[in-house]
């Protein structure tokens, strides 16, 4: 195929990879003047029409798609009977090949790349498309740090009928596929927010959570066990990150996320609150594998006496009841648990002897308040028996929400109040003014309107209206390499903030980074960022100031000009409304010489204030 013009058009350079299905090579677009990637039914299949099936489905999944976190199609043709898809051309590593090389990554690289792949997960199911094969071999990371999901070779229409298994083959890598798509049941994008799961798991502990002889044995540990909490594995992962992970593992979907949109949710809320309860299993869902003991003798006694224990109160509950009626026979009275709150429809389905099983879905609803149970099979005034399971939905709380106030804020805060809500920031806008750099100057919807969840909020944000780009993410690399990485996109303002952190980490590594990676902005702004610096330097400078606050409350940062478009933070403080208020303290750097010192107020530049201040050892 090397040097094969296809279609008169693609010139195949070279082969890049090989799957089951197809060959991927390297071409050149003629027309477009541009390299691609030409994916080719392989040879020995091309008489199989369960192969061309899967293929065709394929060509049909990515020309419906359209996002950054997806492999791009361009064309889909034949060439001589042979069917090909011409994609998108990545240059990057596959993230099982990073995982390989590099073994666990840390928490806040694992969530950026599974918040990208549950983006392109997000705008698949929104299509219609369930991938069913998501696994790090089929996610390519590019120099940047941006994730793309490929691969849709066994991807289906949500609406189809999807089952697993064909003859005794799994559809699907059987490290990553979900219990629904071993047992031949139909899947549904749950299936995929389990299979990104396992492939979080293995990003965070650098191994798969099943292992086994063989397929047929790996399968039936998708469906038998529980994963072990990777936290147990790795104990650097944050215990929220770990309950999102074991949540979105459970073995029954529904105890799943309902979106990939809310787990996405949830982990960015796990960057903030690390040891937050917010993403507890239900029901214990998936904590099996927390440690046993080896007393069984003593286990199985306690278990039976708390049985028989259970057994004795419901009898007499249920006879109380009985005497004062309720009840036909052995069957009681199923009560109307629908319009009450979720604790209060606990109390009255125990103290009835039935179980109450919750419906993990919540569903947002204008009629219920959140917290309130909107649904219950059997119905209120049928008949049942003690112990038997009454099913709830419970309200979410309204579809609709105030739109946050962003004005005077900056993007990375806009973006943490927006998502908090269910709500898309839109990209920026910048336009000239006076106001402080990178601060939101104008929303719309404005701030207290009523929309609804999913819905965007757009801004204008002062700044340069110059070029924009996405900020790429640098948090864990070295200072050289981040600067390098942000030059490269055009990001040239940086300020940096040595600090001595808490944890372990490598000199002059950074540590994080505003704006946060994947935000659009003007290539104007600075990037701060705040890096380990044990040592502040041995050269040192009395500095004060007097500085008017005519705000509330005021940050301000001091800063030196350490090079080309680089400056380093000196001192950093709040102050409340006040004239004339005196700031004084010592700067320290690691050389001598003459610098030039800059004074920011919420982010504004006092250039009256900045000037050259002499660093020396004394």
């Amino acid at each position: 195929m090397i040097g094969k013009l296809v279609s008169e058009r693609y010139l195949i350079e070279s082969l890049i990879g090989s799957g089951g299905m197809a060959d991927v090579y390297r071409a050149y677009d003629r027309v477009e003047r541009r390299v691609i990637a030409l994916k080719v039914l392989k040879q020995e299949h091309r008489g199989d029409m369960e192969f061309v099936r899967r293929f065709e489905r394929e060509a049909k999944a990515v020309l419906a798609l359209n996002h950054e976190n997806i492999v791009r199609s361009f064309d889909v043709g034949e060439d001589d009977g042979v069917g090909y898809i011409v994609l998108e051309y990545v240059e990057g590593s596959t993230l099982k090949e990073i995982i390989k090389s590099d073994g666990p990554l840390s928490p806040k690289v694992a969530v950026n790349i599974t918040c990208q792949v549950l983006d392109a997960l997000s705008h698949a199911h929104e299509c219609g498309i369930i991938h069913r094969d998501v696994k790090p071999q089929n996610v390519i990371i590019t120099s940047k740090g941006r994730a793309k999901l490929t691969d849709f070779g066994i991807a289906r229409d949500a609406a189809a009928t999807t089952r697993t298994f064909a003859g005794q083959n799994v559809v699907g890598t059987v490290h990553y596929i979900s219990p629904e798509q071993a047992r031949g049941e139909n899947v549904t994008a749950a299936s995929d927010i389990y299979s990104c799961a396992i492939m979080l798991y293995e990003m965070l502990t650098g191994e798969v959570p099943f292992g086994g002889d063989n397929s047929v044995a790996i399968a039936l540990k998708h469906l038998q066990e529980d994963i072990m909490p990777p936290r147990e594995l790795n104990p650097r992962v944050p215990r929220a990150l770990d309950d999102i992970v074991v949540r979105a593992a459970s073995k029954n979907p529904r105890q799943r996320y309902a979106t990939a949109r809310q787990m996405k949710a949830d982990l960015l809320r796990s960057l903030r609150e690390p040891n937050g309860k917010f993403a507890r299993p239900q029901s214990g869902e998936g904590r099996a594998a927390r440690k046993k003991t080896h007393s069984g003798v003593i286990n199985i006694a306690i278990m039976l006496t708390i049985v028989l224990g259970l057994f004795a109160a419901m009898f007499f509950i249920a006879r109380a009841i009985r005497d004062e009626g309720g009840n036909e026979g052995n069957e009681f009275i199923v009560p109307t648990l629908a319009g009450k709150p979720l604790e209060e429809a606990e109390k009255l389905a125990g103290i009835r002897g039935f179980i109450l099983e919750v419906d993990e879905d919540r569903p947002y609803s204008d009629d219920f308040d959140a917290g309130v149970v909107m649904e219950q099979d059997p119905l209120a005034g049928t008949h049942a028996k003690a112990g038997d399971v009454i099913r709830v939905t419970v309200s979410g709380g309204s579809d609709s929400v105030e739109v946050p106030g962003l004005v005077g804020k900056t993007i990375q805060d806009a973006l943490a109040l927006t998502t908090d809500l269910d709500l898309t920031l839109g990209a920026p806008t910048y336009v000239e003014s006076d106001l402080p750099e990178g601060q939101i100057i104008k929303q719309f919807p404005e701030a207290g309107t009523q929309t609804f969840r999913g819905d965007k909020v757009d801004i204008w944000v002062s700044g340069s209206p110059g070029t924009n780009e996405e900020v790429p993410g640098v948090s864990g690399v070295q200072l050289d390499v981040a600067i390098g990485m942000l030059a490269e996109d055009g990001f040239r303002n940086i300020i940096l903030h040595p600090i001595t952190p808490e944890t372990l980490s490598r000199e002059e590594q950074v540590l994080r980074q505003n704006p946060s990676s994947g935000i659009s902005v003007s290539t104007d702004t600075k990037v701060e960022l705040w890096i380990c610096r044990t040592d502040l330097g041995r050269y040192t400078a009395d500095i004060a100031y007097n500085l008017d606050i005519t705000a509330e409350k005021s940050t301000v940062l001091v800063t030196a000009v350490t090079g080309e478009g680089i400056e380093t933070a000196l001192y950093e403080t709040t102050l409340a409304t006040g004239s004339s208020q005196a700031v004084s303290f010592t700067g320290a750097l690691p050389a001598p010489g003459e610098y030039e010192c800059r004074v920011y107020i919420d982010g504004a530049e006092v250039r009256e204030k900045s000037g050259i201040v002499s660093f020396k050892m004394k």
